[in-house]
């Protein structure tokens, strides 16, 4: 492994909270190693009326960050700051108010079927989202370049562009996610049932 470079993309879930020091122990560990170049943090984001054990807390996710911000001033590749953990304290409130959902175009395992509204498809809850990438652009789209204009204006203009210039190719059509206000389209899945027998 030691003539390879990686980063670690660490999601955080409930269970990782239980045993004190578990935390500090993980950056510790993938810090120290010499192939590791950045250790991103994503919290564990769930589905629309999910109720599972991985499920953080909003008093868990204001822990955890107040344990995760000073940890980068002891561990160089900890990819975290204190406008990262704001944003990963309040994300963006649904995949339209989200810059990495409008930005990416994301494909299933068969690399033709569309994962939408976002990377994590279905129905995502967003009020607990807590995607690395995510909460890095929500932060990053509020930064200011030039005095009112902000990065978010560049962005959406400059995906504004794009989209005009995708109506004149006949390939394949924009995500119905770029068009405000449209709903994705409820799919029936293909499943396939496992029998035990």
């Amino acid at each position: 492994m030691a003539d390879r470079r990686l980063n670690i993309h660490w999601t955080v879930t409930r269970p990782m909270l239980a045993r004190a020091g578990y935390i500090g122990e993980y950056v510790a560990f993938w810090n120290a190693r010499p192939e590791v170049d950045r250790i991103w943090v994503s919290l564990y984001s769930p589905q629309v009326d999910e109720c599972s054990v991985e499920m953080l807390t909003a008093e868990d996710r204001r822990n955890l960050l107040d344990q995760l911000v000073p940890l980068r001033h002891r561990f160089a590749k900890l990819l975290i700051n204190q406008g990262i953990a704001q944003a990963l304290e309040r994300p963006p409130e649904n995949p339209d108010a989200c810059l990495f959902s409008k930005m990416s175009v994301n494909y299933s395992a068969d690399l033709q079927t569309r994962v939408e509204p976002c990377v994590f498809g279905g129905a995502p809850d967003c009020s607990p989202c807590g995607c690395a990438i995510s909460s890095g652009l929500h932060w990053l789209k509020s930064i200011s370049v030039a005095g009112p204009l902000k990065v978010d204006h560049l962005v959406r203009g400059s995906m504004a562009a794009g989209s005009i210039v995708n109506r004149w190719q006949t390939k394949a059509p924009p995500p119905s996610r770029w068009d405000r206000g449209s709903r994705v389209q409820e799919q029936e899945p293909a499943l396939v049932e496992i029998s035990g027998d």
